[in-house]
């Protein structure tokens, strides 16, 4: 999904329709005017043989005598040829296709509800994007980058080709819709733009962003990031993890933890967890969060409630299948 607004190859295929169709008049007009000329009639019905006998649609009734009348129908014949295998190279052209492909392109962007958009498609965006795509949630990425681009939708991973520190990329990214926002650009400077446009347009948008200094770090905070990760102690904290809770690290690696908030109407929602586990849900509730803070206690007579965010253990292939008719 590429370009700011209509691309240049939708721009391009609407200025050819409409040099076309000035072209198409100009040539109307000569051989009306020329047809007036030519058999003695109205503008209005030199204009009528005019396009009957260059689309040869047939017997004009026309009765052709002398020289300025059969020069006058061969050009009209010859025009009308010359028209229709010129729309034929063009609706065939590559131009064509990929006008028709960014309007698929757009109707699919302005579909979207829910998303999240990951501002930059380097190797932090599109690792995060990945793990999106693995938890089942819609992404947009967003990337200034052709070839990251072309590399992203190899991965079916839907991309916007546009700067994500353009506010019109982020609207038209969906920004209004989108679940949540993630900048990952590689410049910390850019990231925090991306951060404090989409706070201004999204007051209360989860959003999430990658610091390289601690300094930008506190920056981001104060722009209005949700979280703030730096890649360099992210990942002294999982070599940490993988040796001090390595079974906390091996269950979230294989997806045996599952997080969900519980919507309004959810089926789970004014149950207790004992009712949800004999509804036949196979996972074990771990925690429950409510208000920002985890209930400490939990047990079997803990009520549900909407808008609880629950940590759920379980099989996999199970959890995905029983989340949907859980959460409703």
């Amino acid at each position: 999904m590429r370009g700011h607004g209509p691309d240049r190859t939708t721009r391009a295929a609407r200025a050819t329709v409409l040099r076309a169709a000035w072209i198409l008049a100009g040539l109307l007009l000569v051989l009306g005017l020329s047809g007036v000329a030519a058999f003695q009639v109205s503008f209005g019905q030199a204009l009528y043989l005019s396009i009957v006998t260059m689309t040869t649609l047939g017997d004009t009734g026309l009765r052709v005598h002398g020289g300025a009348q059969e020069l006058w129908v061969s050009v009209t014949v010859l025009s009308g040829i010359v028209i229709g295998v010129a729309a034929i190279a063009s609706l065939t052209g590559f131009g064509w296709a990929d006008y028709f492909e960014t309007l698929r392109r757009e109707r699919m962007l302005q579909r979207l509800q829910e998303h999240v958009i990951v501002a930059g498609g380097g190797r932090v965006g599109r690792r995060a994007a990945r793990e999106l795509k693995v938890a089942r949630l819609r992404v947009l990425v967003i990337e200034r980058e052709e070839s990251l681009v072309e590399e992203l939708e190899a991965e079916e991973i839907p991309c916007l080709h546009g700067d994500a520190t353009d506010r019109a990329v982020l609207e038209r990214a969906g920004l209004a819709r989108a679940g949540g926002l993630i900048a990952a650009l590689p410049d910390d400077a850019a990231n925090l733009y991306v951060v404090s446009l989409a706070r201004d347009l999204r007051p209360g948008l989860p959003i999430a962003a990658r610091a390289a200094e601690l300094r930008a770090a506190e920056l981001l905070q104060r722009a209005g990031a949700s979280r703030v990760v730096l890649p360099e102690i992210s990942a002294g904290r999982n070599l940490a993890a993988f040796l001090s809770r390595p079974t906390v690290v091996e269950l979230l690696e294989d997806g045996s933890v599952e997080e969900i908030r519980v919507a309004a109407g959810s089926p789970a929602a004014g149950r207790s967890i004992a009712q949800v586990s004999a509804s036949g849900f196979s996972g074990t509730v771990a925690a429950v969060k409510r208000e920002g803070r985890f209930l400490s206690g939990i047990g079997g007579d803990t009520i549900i409630e909407s808008g609880d965010i629950l940590l759920l253990v379980g099989d996999p292939e199970r959890l995905a299948q029983e989340l949907p008719r859980l959460i409703g």
